[in-house]
């Protein structure tokens, strides 16, 4: 039987999960939170807003690139030594961004808090769904992913409001102080856990040519890059709702939060007893009209109000079953397996900001109301792609497949 070196078992019951929640709520806030604080950022820095916007731009391009490479390189690593490294490095990498004097010291301090970042989260679930027993492996991905739907909720808008109240440079400490605080308790709390198998650097490379991973990954990115087309330039988008109103728009921002904290709980147990097909699938139709609806949900609050919440709910729904199907399909490489879903995350955050700046830049006066419905095409494709994953995985197609074929299955693992 596959086991840790201090006798942890898949399945074992460990007090560590909200740990793990926590770090990613941190490393979510420090996602989303510069678009909020980046005229602050500007002013202080005497840089234009548009060379400031690449504050988040690096921040996505290099969570994007190393994540699968991050995973691969530590995947034979003890997850305990991994998670602690990350977070050394998330707060490392804040201190150096509160403290900055200008915007290229800044720009490589983002780079350094990215990559730490590409470490954590996939090494966070990795352990989570290993620690897990497998009836339960989708409730526990979830509550890690929660930490991740928390920061929607309260981390990016305290960190905003500190920004503008306080100092830009606050924000940064408080994430800093947060990632110290969460690595303390990971040396406290979790037992060292070691992966099943711990496999050679190249043999761990070998599900990344799967083609029952590639087009997991795939989907991954056309539903990230759909949603983010819009979500990007949210305030615009809601504009007629909101009449420019900033506590107005922060308000849906919240709604929009809190449904999506929901969506990743009911996505988790929905895939336990489901499995994880028919929940992404389901999420991913909602989605998609969501989307395609909101040239007309914008026009009103109450219309916003409602197309945020089924927004947030259906978006963060779909992360679960993702990253479920990916852990099943070999868990002895899950560390790499589920950094290339959250590079293909990041791939379509940066993916969609930048393919809704073109709609907007060449729609004219339409460019607004292009965004949600071409974003709908997008998670539509998402939702074509899904049975394909199946499909490929009762064949046991690709390079990897035997491993895929030949992983233990159990009723959570229906795909």
């Amino acid at each position: 039987m596959a086991h840790t070196d201090t006798g942890v078992t898949p399945g074992s019951r460990t007090p560590v999960l909200p740990v793990l929640a926590v770090g990613a709520f941190a490393i979510g806030t420090d996602t989303f939170v510069v678009a909020g604080v980046l005229p602050e950022v500007a002013g202080d820095l005497h840089a234009s807003l548009a060379d400031t916007g690449w504050v988040s731009t690096v921040f996505a391009l290099t969570y994007a690139v190393l994540a699968p490479v991050l995973g691969a390189l530590t995947g034979r690593l003890e997850r305990r030594a991994v998670l602690l490294i990350s977070l050394t490095g998330f707060v490392l990498g804040n201190a150096a961004s509160a403290l900055a004097p200008t915007l290229g010291l800044l720009l490589a301090a983002r780079i350094a808090t990215a990559a730490s970042a590409a470490l954590y989260i996939p090494a966070a679930s990795a352990t989570a769904g290993f620690l897990a027993a497998p009836e339960r492996r989708g409730r526990a991905l979830a509550v890690v992913l929660g930490g991740l739907s928390a920061a929607t909720v309260a981390g990016v808008p305290f960190g905003t409001w500190l920004a503008a109240d306080v100092d830009w440079r606050a924000t940064f400490w408080m994430l800093a102080g947060l990632g110290a605080a969460c690595a303390a308790a990971v040396a406290l709390c979790l037992p060292q856990v070691r992966l099943p198998g711990a496999p050679g650097l190249a043999a761990r490379l070998a599900p990344a040519r799967n083609l029952q991973v590639l087009l997991t990954v795939v989907t991954t990115l056309l539903f990230m890059t759909g949603g983010y087309l819009a979500l990007t330039y949210i305030g615009a988008v809601l504009a007629p709702a909101t009449g420019g109103d900033g506590t107005t728009l922060a308000l849906l921002l919240l709604v929009f939060g809190v449904t999506a904290t929901a969506g990743t709980v009911l996505g988790g147990r929905a895939t336990d007893r489901w499995g994880a097909t028919p929940v992404l699938t389901v999420a991913l139709v909602g989605l998609a009209v969501v989307l395609g609806t909101l040239p007309y949900s914008r026009d009103g609050q109450g219309g916003a109000v409602i197309a945020m919440a089924l927004w947030g709910l259906a978006a963060m729904a779909t992360q679960p079953p993702q990253q479920h199907r990916l852990f099943t399909i070999e868990p002895g490489s899950g560390p790499l397996l589920l950094s290339l879903n959250s590079s293909a995350t990041f791939a379509g955050i940066s993916l969609g900001g930048f393919l809704g700046g073109q709609l907007i830049a060449h729609g004219g006066a339409d460019g607004i109301d292009t965004l949600g419905p071409a974003g709908a095409a997008l998670v539509v494709l998402a939702v074509l792609l899904a049975p394909a994953v199946a499909r490929t995985a009762r064949g046991g197609a690709g390079a990897a497949g035997k491993g895929a074929a030949d992983a233990p299955r159990t009723t959570a693992d229906r795909t």
